[in-house]
């Protein structure tokens, strides 16, 4: 017998009833019986029967009874809904002894619960009865006020009996399984019938009956107010709640609500907002007046009132619809917030005193409408109603608006405007309001009359005459560039005076013929032929300029007709000319050969010498010039309060004697000196603390020689008195022997707000400054900002201003941190530097003509903090002027085209101009000349292209004294003419042969401009073809050796270097028609040009930076790069390419601050250059444009790598992309079926194929010494991210494969992307029986990281490796600086085995566990240890 219950077939199984499923009321899986109960065996053990009965059986069988139930119940169950408010029962029993056990299971519609819900009889209690308990279901649907259910009656059992284990034989018990008799109490049915008294009421619930809106003194909405809505049952349906106000002017949020079964009681909240009754905006139209005294907030209309809210019912649930059921109102109560203040109302409109503008004031701050900056007018102005003058272009076409302050707004006229004193300036409606946060009302329906200028500018003629003219040459009057009248044409009237009155009546019928042009204004140049003007005669003209509002200025030049010809000259600007001490002075005169039409004699060349001389003796220093027209004196060489005459002498080299002069007088006016005290505008310090003072930072532009004198002064802001120290006498400034720097000692001062005044001078000027000082109790940090080097700073895109700040404490300085106070402009600081002490603002975020307050806020350990401020002021850049170019058409070689910028106006002279142009709408600008002082020019263009119509864009941009500028815009049509390269190039060499020996290198550049467009026909999309290539290389070789002349005789400027990089670019365009050597100077030409642009700290402009790029771009497609071709030279083209690049970024970070950074986006050529601080090159990240390409310092680099400067010193950074093409692309530009390859470094023997741009990573010194970075720690590389040129495979799924190795032996073919591995298995390696699975992962391309090893000439990979990447970029990790690159290289194949273990013994088939003996017993030997599982109990 086993000990256990055996894991084989069991002795005995109990017997499984089947149970029925109870009947449940739909919809209601939640009345479900919990659980069902299993029936029990008999409770009699099983009994084996003896041979003998126990008793004799009787005569006759006792007859079988029948099942019968007993129910005592009432008629009508009655229960509620709420829990134990009203319950109901009934007592149920057998009739007649059960077979087996009896479970009786009790069932409703799902409204009615009975406990308990199951009731079980056996033999020993059958005809007990048991009582069961009804009572109603609570839920949350409103079903009206009672509902019926009904109870059903279900009987299960097993009915099982075996005999000999009862008192009687089987056939005296009776069967009940699914019984469906009749109570045996009245015969009726098991089933009770049930009343369920509801709970549930359908209705709607309301948080509030009242909500409280308000509107402002506008009339529109203010404050809003909500209620919250939810039903008070579960509806059947979905029930929507539309929601109506009874007027227009209160309004809900949601036009309805939506309650479903599942959120019906959760609480959807209305938001209900109001405006005033009435659609008028404002509210009072009576208040509409331009008086603020007459001004009315309040009128019947604008007054609170009480709307109302309903609510209407949507749904297919009986119980909520509108019939049955309804909704509280919500009733709103409006109240109206009157403004605390008028909306503002217009003070005055004064035009400016340049009358280039005109000012408006208002009464009070606005909210600046426009934003910060220029804006167009009609954002704030009604520009179609004015007084006088008709349409929208009163004020000029261009023009801008923008904010002073809160209350005060600049119009600067464009160009052409028309409106003048006493004209009427209307304010747009419901556009300017009050910058106080409650306010609302906007100021509507104002106007106001313009007044005059207070002081009305007077004309500032520029007359521009030679002083002699030769016999055969015309005389021209220019007076072109003559000021004063706001943006709009002056009135010009010419007279002469002559030697010879009779011969002076034909010169005045001339300039009376001329006063009488456009309406009888005249004009501003005047030309007289020469034909009227006799030999010999002097003439004394006088032009008298006025403006509109009748101001005039007259000036008067002298001229003589010689009796020979003789060149012409003048020098631009007028005579005298103004100039001073701390300004270069550039005197540049326009020469040009004499005409020879009224003489029998020729010349023999176009060569001209000219002589520089200064006429009174008071200059000593160099005259010596290299544009042989334009005269440079360096700043500090001119001496204030003196006058000079400069002179330019012109003779025909070949012919001295033909020659003439033209001098300029030039006054050295003294300018003021300027009071600067050190530390801020408003700064705080302690009351124990000393207080130093410092004016030493005061300004003597003119650096006179005598000494200064320094008056302090101190007056408490609080009241207005003279300071007072603690002890209540008046405060004693100690000053030092100087007096520059003085001096309050601790103690002295209590806390208040205290201005300190210097009045400073020197010899017969004066000037007086201030500085606020806040005194707090204690010692706080000290806090100081330097003072600004310029009176004025231009809002100009890349133009920045350096903040030198600087905070100490007798703790640690935690913090400082720069704020703009006072305006709402945003973004002025470079990112990050607005948390150092020194802070970089980037000025194209600030509006011209405003001053703006920055603060310097720093905190110390021990949670002081303290503060400074300075004043930054806005420089405005000339405005109202325009362009011309004369004539609308022309031909390229064959046009002079005029450049005539005219009528700009700017209070800071002299206006210099500067004309550029483009081809076609939009693109590089290439200037024309350098800025002058002539407001004209005459130009040879090149020829447009033909989708164009053949269309030149010019442009004039104009500087003002502190450079600030603006520009105007013209077109005109530059027609090609058809010419061979033969004829180019002779027309283009004797073109610029004659402008070099007339000494005029900016015709030469233009010529050559002209030449190189010709050379690409007149279509961008595809190159002209003249004649052979051979011819078109010899063109160009021959414009790069003319360009190298114009060089020579150039100076360096700016816009000298972009002309000249222009021309460099059109001469390398095709880089299959450059020679090597063409190609070669080409670059060193560029070299060149940017180390002297370096050299004279002139940097390089965005435009200048393009055409290197462009230009670089296409001689990395030329032969010089093709190693097959010309291998010798392609190393040293490579060094000089970076060496170029190395002097480009030097050049665009000239004067550049921390923070600050350049880019270059070229064809092929990509770059950031960028200046930082050492300090915080650590964690710095830089990118390329058009490039994934950046690189990342890691934290504390400047240490790690050892670099030779402080913490503080200025490092620059340059990451530099030259593209994959630069390998192949002149192979591919050359043929197409071309297969040589281009390498710029030469022919690599790294076994790898590369896939990314060559990345050059560079950190230098200012001056460009490169520091060498290497060795750095492995764990805390430099990380530099190569974008691939080609997709890298990250399917790495692809990669991996599954085999099984069988036998020992066996080669597996594996299908991989690269193409088949093989795979011998080794049976030792496996399981039990030598089998395993291969997971076997294919070779793959990867990425390597490369880096160009100059020892080695080829590219090396050791210190660079990969650290992770994507499908299109990669991130090396790098221990030193250099060129880098991407390889592809194919990775090794590699495999992992695995198999199922073998168990620690052999499985056995039977279990584990075995009975005592060997065969299961064929029947229990006793009664069974365990019944099967009970009932619920």
């Amino acid at each position: 017998e086993p000990t256990a219950e055996p894991t084989a077939e069991p002795t005995a199984e109990p017997t499984k009833l089947p149970i029925p499923m109870p009947t449940v009321a739909p919809g209601n899986p939640s009345k479900m019986p919990s659980s069902y109960p299993t029936p029990e065996p008999s409770s009699d053990p099983t009994v084996v029967p003896s041979s003998v009965p126990t008793s004799m059986p009787s005569a006759l069988p006792t007859p079988a009874p029948e099942a019968g139930v007993l129910v005592t119940t009432p008629d009508w169950h009655t229960v509620s809904e709420e829990s134990g408010k009203q319950t109901s029962s009934f007592e149920i029993s057998l009739t007649a002894e059960p077979l087996d056990t009896v479970y009786v299971n009790f069932t409703s519609l799902g409204n009615t619960a009975m406990d308990p819900a199951w009731v079980k009889f056996t033999f020993g209690n059958y005809d007990t009865p048991q009582t069961v308990t009804v009572s109603g279901i609570d839920d949350s649907i409103d079903q009206g006020p009672w509902y019926k259910d009904h109870i059903d009656v279900n009987f299960t059992s097993a009915d099982e009996c075996k005999e000999g284990t009862r008192d009687l034989p089987c056939g005296q018990y009776v069967a009940y399984n699914g019984f469906d008799g009749t109570n045996s109490a009245d015969g009726k049915s098991l089933r009770m019938d049930v009343n369920v008294t509801d709970d549930d009421t359908a209705g709607v619930q309301v948080t509030t009956t009242h909500v409280n809106t308000t509107f402002d003194n506008y009339g529109d909405a203010l404050g809003e107010d909500m209620y919250g809505i939810r039903l008070t049952s579960e509806p059947r349906y979905d029930v929507t709640l539309s929601l109506s106000t009874d007027g227009r002017f209160s309004y809900t949020d949601v036009p309805s609500v939506t309650f479903t079964a599942d959120d019906w009681y959760t609480v959807q909240y209305v938001t209900v907002t109001s405006s005033a009754a009435t659609g008028r905006r404002p509210v009072c139209q009576d208040s509409l007046t331009r008086e603020p005294a007459k001004y009315k907030q309040k009128c019947a209309e604008l007054t609170g009132r009480k709307d109302v809210i309903s609510h209407a019912f949507t749904s297919s649930d009986p119980f909520y619809t509108d019939a049955t059921n309804s909704v509280q109102d919500v009733k709103i109560y409006s109240t109206v917030f009157y403004d605390p203040v008028l909306p503002p109302f217009l003070s005055t409109a004064k035009f400016t005193t340049l009358l280039n503008g005109v000012l408006v004031t208002f009464d009070k701050d606005t909210v600046q409408p426009g934003g910060a900056g220029s804006f167009e007018c009609v954002s704030v102005l009604n520009l179609t109603v004015t007084k006088k003058t008709l349409g929208t272009d009163w004020i000029g076409d261009g023009a801008l608006c923008s904010w002073l302050s809160a209350s005060s707004l600049k119009v600067t006229f464009g160009m052409g405007p028309t409106v003048i004193p006493d004209d009427i300036l209307h304010l747009k409606d419901g556009v300017v309001q009050s910058s106080n946060a409650y306010a609302s009302l906007f100021a509507m329906n104002q106007s106001i009359t313009i007044l005059g200028p207070d002081k009305p500018t007077v004309p500032t003629v520029t007359f521009n005459a030679p002083q002699a003219i030769g016999v055969c040459d015309d005389l021209t009057l220019d007076a072109s560039a003559s000021q004063g009248s706001g943006g709009r044409d002056m009135t010009f009237n010419y007279t002469v005076k002559c030697s010879n009155a009779d011969a002076c009546a034909n010169v005045t019928a001339v300039l009376d013929e001329a006063n009488k042009v456009n309406g009888g204004t005249g004009t501003h140049t005047v030309t007289i032929p020469a034909s009227v003007i006799s030999k010999g005669l002097k003439m004394e003209f006088k032009l008298t300029a006025s403006n509109f509002l009748g101001e005039m200025t007259s000036r008067t030049t002298s001229v003589e007709k010689l009796g020979y010809p003789a060149p012409n000259v003048a020098i631009q600007g007028g005579n005298p000319r103004e100039t001073t001490y701390s300004e270069e002075l550039v005197l540049r005169a326009d020469a040009s050969l004499p005409e020879m039409k009224c003489v029998a004699d020729s010349l023999s060349n176009a060569k001209m010498t000219y002589v520089w001389t200064e006429l009174t003796g008071q200059y000593t220093g160099s005259l010596s010039t290299t544009n042989p027209r334009i005269l440079r004196i360096a700043k500090n060489q001119l001496l204030a309060t003196k006058s000079y005459e400069f002179q330019c002498f012109v003779a025909l080299t070949s012919n001295t004697e033909n020659n003439n002069t033209a001098s300029v007088v030039v006054d050295v006016t003294q300018q003021p000196v300027t009071a600067k005290i050190a530390g801020g505008k408003e700064r705080a310090s302690g009351t124990d603390q000393a207080l130093v003072l410092d004016a030493g930072d005061s300004v003597d532009p003119d650096d006179m020689s005598d000494e200064w004198s320094y008056v302090w002064s101190c007056v408490n802001k609080t009241d207005g008195t003279v300071c007072k120290d603690t002890t209540g006498g008046q405060l004693q400034i100690q000053p030092n022997t100087t007096n520059a720097l003085a001096r309050v000692p601790a103690g002295k001062l209590y806390t208040g707000t205290y201005e300190f005044s210097v009045f400073v001078k020197k010899d017969d000027r004066n000037d007086t400054t201030s500085t606020t000082v806040v005194i707090t109790a204690g010692a706080p940090p000290v806090v100081s900002i330097g003072t600004l080097s310029e009176d004025k700073y231009n809002p100009i895109a890349d133009s920045y201003l350096r903040l030198a700040g600087s905070a100490t404490s007798s703790g640690s300085i935690v913090s400082t941190e720069w704020t703009q106070v006072g305006s709402s402009v945003t973004g002025a600081f470079i990112s990050g530097s607005d948390m150092r002490a020194t802070g970089v603002v980037q000025l194209d975020a600030l509006t011209a003509g405003v001053t703006y307050t920055f603060m310097l806020t720093a905190k110390d350990t021990f949670g002081e903090s303290s503060y400074s401020t300075v004043e930054v002021v806005m420089n405005e850049a000339p405005s109202s002027g325009g362009l011309s170019i004369t004539p609308s058409h022309g031909y390229v070689f064959e046009t002079d085209f005029s450049f005539l910028s005219e009528n700009w106006v700017d209070e800071d002279l002299p206006l210099s101009y500067k004309f550029v142009y483009t081809v076609g709408y939009e693109g590089s600008w290439t200037p024309v000349a350098d800025a002058q002082a002539s407001a004209s020019y005459d130009a040879l263009l090149p020829q447009g292209l033909v989708e164009d119509n053949y269309t030149l864009t010019g442009m004039t941009v104009v500087y003002d004294y502190y450079d600030s500028y603006s520009s105007a815009t013209d077109t005109t049509r530059v027609l090609p003419v058809k010419y061979s390269t033969a004829q180019l190039a002779n027309i283009s060499a004797a073109l610029t042969t004659e402008a070099l020996e007339l000494g005029d290198p900016e015709a030469s550049m233009q010529i050559m401009g002209a030449t190189h467009k010709s050379l690409s026909g007149g279509s961008s999309d595809e190159r002209r073809k003249l004649t052979s290539s051979s011819e078109e290389a010899a063109l160009r070789s021959a414009l790069l050796e003319t360009l190298q002349d114009t060089y020579a005789m150039s100076d360096i400027t700016q816009a000298n270097v972009d002309s000249m990089m222009s021309t460099l670019d059109g001469i390398v365009n095709a880089p299959n028609d450059l020679t090597t050597a063409t190609a070669m100077d080409s670059l060193l030409f560029a070299q060149k040009l940017l180390v002297v642009s370096v050299d004279n700290e002139i940097g390089i402009s965005a435009t200048g930076t393009g055409y290197t790029g462009t230009a670089l771009s296409y001689l990395l497609l030329s032969s010089m790069f093709n190693a097959s071709d010309v291998t010798s030279v392609t190393s040293v083209s490579a060094e000089n390419v970076t060496e170029v690049l190395r002097y480009l970024s030097i050049a665009q970070l000239d004067g550049a601050y921390a923070g600050v950074s350049y880019t270059l986006s070229s064809p092929l050529i990509h770059s950031s250059s960028a200046r930082e601080e050492a300090q915080y090159l650590g964690g710095d990240s830089k990118g390329v444009p058009g490039s994934n390409a950046k690189v990342s310092f890691p934290s504390n680099f400047s240490n790690a790598a050892k670099l030779p400067v402080s913490g503080n010193t200025y490092v620059d950074m340059r990451v530099v992309t030259l593209d994959t093409d630069v390998y192949t692309a002149y192979a591919s530009y050359r043929n197409s079926g071309n297969t040589v390859a281009s390498n710029m470094y030469g022919s690599s023997t790294y076994n790898t194929d590369l896939n990314s741009a060559v990345t050059q990573v560079e950190v230098m010194d200012e001056d460009g010494n490169v520091f060498d970075v290497g060795g750095l720690d492995p764990a805390e590389p430099i990380y530099v991210t190569m974008q691939a040129t080609e997709p890298i495979d990250t399917n790495f799924s692809g990669w991996k494969m599954e085999k099984i190795c069988y036998t020992d032996g066996q080669v597996l073919e594996i299908d991989c992307p690269l193409g088949k591995q093989t795979y011998t298995c080794d049976s030792s390696l496996g399981g039990v029986d030598g089998t395993y699975f291969l997971d076997f992962t294919c070779p793959g391309v990867v990425p390597t990281c490369m880096w160009w090893s100059e020892d080695e000439g080829e590219w090396a990979n050791e210190g660079c490796s990969v650290v992770n990447y994507t499908s299109t970029n990669v991130t090396c990790g790098c221990t030193h600086l250099t060129d880098f690159v991407l390889g592809k290289n194919v990775s090794t194949a590699s495999f992992d085995i695995s198999f199922t273990s073998a168990p620690t013994s052999l499985p056995t088939p039977v279990p584990t566990s075995l009975p005592t003996t060997s065969l299961p017993t064929p029947a229990p030997t006793s009664q069974p240890s365990s019944t099967p599982t009970p009932g619920p109990s």
